[in-house]
């Protein structure tokens, strides 16, 4: 039955044929596509070259323009869940949780916290920290700011709510302040940009497509970490889906 009202939800979903190259879910079928629940999710990574080669072009539902695109990861998948949006969007509200959320670095062999510290702040320069935002502070339009605290630093982000249906929500987020590496600036402002498509495919079924790139402000370093990318999307999508962050295997050793 579940597998049933899951294929009944793609079919109700106003999707056409896919699109050539890495495409998310804006009225055409994803790509990477959902699968189904209880499947791991499924990823695709593009580097420049390709992107150039097959004449690829940002979908203007991720507002991101024109600008260059180095390196872009999606990851797309579903998850089923009896509750409403507006939970799942209170879920991706907490920011403060973030410092709950485990990944499996491919440095160190082992899972690791995805940040020391998260929670939202009064603005850009990110200084007096606030509550988490309400669903009723996540309506289409608004942005908050956020910060986050990795092993190189604290980093300032913004999360913008693109859109907000009764079957669906779109937030994007970028750093406004700078991404710094170990050695050099992994990601100058504005350099690491990422969406996140969730959408009601049946009466308890989900899709979710995660898509980030980095841009033109990106280090050749931070460029060459596709494996730990792919993980840190995979621990996202866990976290929404309910699942334990940390459940072996992880998505890439």
């Amino acid at each position: 039955m579940t597998r049933f009202l899951f294929l009944l939800g793609l079919l109700l979903v106003p999707f056409v044929a896919h699109a050539e190259g890495l495409q998310p879910p804006c009225g055409v079928l994803p790509e990477p596509a959902y699968g189904a629940p209880g499947v791991p999710p499924a990823f695709s990574i593009w580097n420049e070259a390709r992107l150039r080669q097959i004449g690829w072009r940002a979908p203007d539902c991720l507002k991101w323009g024109a600008g260059r695109t180095r390196l872009a990861i999606a990851l797309g998948g579903a998850f089923a869940f009896s509750g409403s949006l507006d939970q799942l969007l209170e879920h991706a509200g907490k920011i403060s949780a973030h410092k709950s959320i485990r990944y499996w670095s491919t440095t160190d062999k082992a899972w690791r916290n995805l940040v020391s510290d998260a929670g939202v702040v009064d603005g850009p320069q990110g200084r007096a920290v606030q509550p988490d935002p309400t669903v009723a502070d996540l309506a289409a339009g608004r942005s908050i700011y956020y910060f986050e605290v990795g092993r190189s630093g604290r980093a300032v982000h913004r999360l913008t709510v693109l859109e907000r249906t009764a079957g669906r929500f779109v937030l994007a987020s970028e750093n406004v302040t700078p991404i710094r590496g170990i050695l050099t600036t992994a990601f100058e402002p504005g350099a690491l940009q990422s969406v996140t498509f969730v959408d009601r495919l049946g009466p308890a079924t989900w899709g979710y497509y995660q898509v980030i790139r980095a841009t033109e402000g990106a280090s050749s370093m931070a460029l060459g970490a596709e494996s730990s990318y792919v993980n840190r999307l995979n621990a996202l999508y866990r976290d929404m889906a309910g699942t334990p962050t940390d459940r072996e295997p992880p998505a890439s050793r």
